[in-house]
């Protein structure tokens, strides 16, 4: 895979009409899973949502709204789009109760690394999308291998990225297996049901446009050849914190995916599945109710 990443250095002073899904796209789709069982009482740290989605977070994070289970980290690298390439970075991490039935999974926070793709994630779909710039390079010590590192904006006029990656990793295939036919119809079926989302001061700046309704889509239609590929985190083990007591607990020496800020610190499974020039479908989202 080569060096990519959005272009998106200059002001930004953005007004686009969006392009109304449903979408057909072709992309490279890595996908990693979570598995959790909340505790009674337990709601997901604030590194799981964006900052100004308020609506959100309450509707994420009030009693027994999480209800965990199968969730996933997944990073998307989209080569053809109503919109051009771009890649994002996401996070779905279980089932959520929601005011329309059966409990459904949830995006609780996504980059992107073009500001259209922020605006029509938001507008189509209600994907808490921010931007980011994403850096792919190969690695230089593992053959076919290659590491990823998300830098979130911090500014807009002129846009300008973090110094530090808030999600780093080394992607590596499992070479000696081949990749096979596959489609997302052999799997359980995905739904994702998405709570409103808040305008922030200047979304012609940003693109974080407002959404006042709940979305629910179905995201099973999608087909391309897949393997399993392994993961592990390139960001530095977390520095030991003096605790009291005679025997405290040794920090971790293992390395991370994620700094627990912009982006959560999962502890997600080493192993995911490569999909290879998947073409795939984003519906027409039904949208629900206002706020």
């Amino acid at each position: 895979m080569e060096n990519m990443s959005g272009d998106n250095s200059g002001a930004s002073n953005l007004n686009p009409l969006p392009k109304p899904a449903p979408w057909t796209v072709q992309a490279w789709w890595f996908v990693t899973s979570l598995g959790h069982r909340p505790d009674a009482g337990e709601t997901l740290p604030i590194s799981y949502f964006p900052s100004q989605e308020t609506h959100l977070y309450k509707h994420s994070t009030e009693k027994d709204a999480f209800r965990g289970g199968r969730g996933s980290v997944t990073l998307i690298r989209y080569t053809d789009t109503p919109i051009g390439s771009y890649d994002e970075l996401s996070i779905a991490p279980g089932e959520f109760t929601n005011p329309f039935g059966q409990q459904s999974h949830r995006v609780t926070r996504a980059y992107v690394s073009s500001l259209e793709a922020v605006v029509n994630g938001r507008h189509n779909w209600g994907f808490p999308r921010e931007l980011a710039e994403f850096v792919f390079t190969p690695s230089l010590e593992i053959p076919d291998a290659c590491e990823v590192r998300v830098y979130p904006a911090t500014a807009f006029s002129p846009i300008e990225y973090s110094s530090s990656p808030c999600f780093a990793a080394l992607i590596k295939p499992i070479s000696w297996l081949p990749a096979i036919p596959t489609s997302l119809s052999h799997f359980p079926r995905v739904k994702l049901c998405q709570p409103p989302l808040e305008s922030s001061p200047e979304p012609s700046f940003d693109g974080l446009v407002r959404n006042t309704k709940w979305h629910m889509l179905d995201c099973s239609d999608a087909q391309g050849r897949a393997k399993p590929f392994r993961c592990e985190g390139l960001l530095p083990p977390l520095e030991e914190v003096p605790s009291p007591g005679l025997h405290p607990t040794p920090p971790s020496k293992r390395k991370r995916l994620a700094d627990g800020v912009g982006f959560p610190a999962v502890d997600a499974y080493s192993v995911g599945i490569h999909w290879i020039n998947m073409s795939m479908t984003l519906p027409q989202a039904v949208p629900l109710a206002t706020l």
